[in-house]
């Protein structure tokens, strides 16, 4: 079977686009160059803020997140995704704009629970504003009887505190602050907790956690990994 190409839909944002790269390097099974998928990244930081439109601050990032669809459409690519938690409230927008198929850090997220903890159901998700409020994770978890747990409200305006920083090239100095809401999220029940923004996984090369996380990137490029190598 001939390998797939793949496309990213890249830039929300650069270093998140960079940290799914390296995941779907290190969960391809390769021995040599020529053993690593064909990915194609249109990095394009320019896609309006998400977030902000959501709140109904922002212009909408759907005519651009089209216009790198249609990019990578051009350049042959066979499949596509897209390393953005909050831009998977277009997905059925994105799978209706083009024939490839796109694989979704959502339902990625999903399979690779549904596989590892079948028996937790309360499940706490450390995401932006958006998509908390576009309910990108509750509207695919709760049809599977999941209880997605949100930090309260002073604890998600760190939440997002730290995703702009980790925007802004700030690392460590996130920490400490991550490891009290990771806290935070044991207190309020949750089992295990989803990083469901594609910033906050890049923390965790930095400490170890007290309750089990699920990197959602992580989840994505594993499943890329299998797709595009026919496994």
């Amino acid at each position: 079977m001939k390998a797939k190409t793949l496309g990213i839909i890249g830039g929300m944002g650069p270093a998140a686009t960079l940290d799914l790269f390296y995941k779907i390097l290190k969960a391809t099974p390769a021995k040599r160059d020529q053993d690593h998928i064909h990915i194609i990244i249109d990095d394009f930081p320019q896609i309006p803020d998400r977030t902000a439109f959501l709140l109904g601050k922002g212009e909408n990032p759907l005519p651009y997140i089209l216009k790198s669809v249609k990019t990578l459409e051009k350049a042959n690519v066979d499949v596509l995704c897209m390393p953005c938690n909050t831009a998977h409230y277009f997905v059925e927008d994105i799978r209706k704009a083009t024939p490839l198929p796109f694989i979704s850090i959502i339902e990625s997220t999903l399979n690779t629970i549904k596989r590892s903890f079948e028996n937790s159901k309360n499940i706490g998700l450390l995401a932006t504003d958006g998509t908390i409020i576009g309910r990108v994770y509750h509207n695919i978890f709760e049809v599977e009887r999941y209880r997605i747990i949100t930090p309260i409200e002073e604890k998600q305006h760190e939440v997002m505190k730290i995703v702009y920083s980790i925007k802004a090239g700030k690392m460590e100095e996130n920490v400490q602050a991550f490891e009290e809401i990771i806290e935070h999220m044991k207190f309020l029940g949750s089992e295990l907790v989803i990083l469901g923004c594609t910033e906050l996984p890049i923390l965790l090369k930095y400490f170890e956690p007290s309750l089990p996380v699920i990197d959602a990137t992580s989840c994505l490029a594993k499943e890329i990994a299998n797709f595009a190598t026919g496994r």
